[in-house]
């Protein structure tokens, strides 16, 4: 068993393969293959299920079902099926979490990625950035924080709403829990609206979102809210922004920046 583990809900057009290359994995893959060619992928995974469904509902199952293996895990990245990185990265992100006692965490988009957040993609004079969010795309979860929001996971069949919520729910007092790697990117190779949504048109984002906003009535997790806006609180160097002002001006600064910046960097084509 290794220390860290990887849950793909994967397709036929699965990057995942590539996951595997460039370094000797220092992670367990679980595959859930929503597909219908049997054991398609099976000799990929450490762990490996057939089912349909979206990406939210299933993970949330094979969680709370497999707890006693998955809690064993340092940490648990839950990533889309077509993004573009290898095991090189991917050891890389797990070590970051755990040299700065990270709870939750991304890794940053490269410019050449589709986007619906340009903060997240990467800044190129940081090694990583305290912030406030994490997008549902490639979450990484400490041991502690995936034990503490796991159950979130059934409550968003999309998947909409949860990087708010799970913010809120974490302890981040001192601002340093939550991050977004600059210093490892992954390519997000789709546009947005990918091959899971297709195959579950059930799926309504906006029902999901305004669910959560009223179960969670206390924590004001819509995105209009200004407490909820992206911040930046502090980067590898420690240039730290204490003031809630300071941090939301400078992450509204990047996120123009990072955005003019790759609007001039073709897209990611195969």
């Amino acid at each position: 068993m290794k220390p860290f583990l990887v849950i793909g809900r994967v397709g036929d057009k699965s990057l995942h393969p590539g996951w595997l290359l460039g370094a000797e994995p220092n992670f367990d893959v679980f595959l859930s293959y929503f597909g219908d060619e049997p054991d398609k992928f099976r000799d990929q995974a450490t762990y490996y299920e057939q089912v349909k469904g979206g990406k939210w509902p299933i993970l949330h199952r094979i969680i709370t079902e497999h707890w006693d293996l998955i809690s064993r895990y340092s940490a648990v990245w839950l990533p889309d099926d077509d993004l573009l990185t290898n095991a090189h990265d991917i050891n890389k992100m797990f070590a970051f979490m755990q040299a700065f006692d990270l709870s939750l965490a991304q890794p940053a988009l490269s410019l050449d990625s589709y986007f619906s957040h340009s903060s997240l993609l990467q800044q190129t004079n940081s090694i990583l950035r305290f912030t406030n969010f994490v997008e549902v795309m490639a979450p990484i979860f400490s041991a502690d924080a995936l034990k503490q929001l796991r159950n979130t996971f059934g409550e968003s069949p999309s998947g909409w709403g949860l990087d708010n919520l799970w913010p809120l729910l974490l302890d981040n007092s001192n601002k340093r829990k939550i991050a977004i790697l600059d210093a490892v990117t992954v390519v997000h190779t789709r546009p947005l609206g990918g091959e899971l949504y297709k195959k579950n048109p059930e799926l309504s984002p906006e029902r999901d979102v305004e669910k959560l906003i009223q179960q969670y009535s206390d924590l004001f997790i819509s995105r209009r809210s200004f407490k909820n806006k992206f911040r930046i609180y502090a980067t590898a160097n420690l240039a730290v922004n204490n003031s809630d002002i300071s941090a939301f001006v400078k992450g509204k600064l990047y996120r123009l920046i990072a955005k003019h910046r790759s609007s001039r960097v073709e897209k990611y084509s195969a």
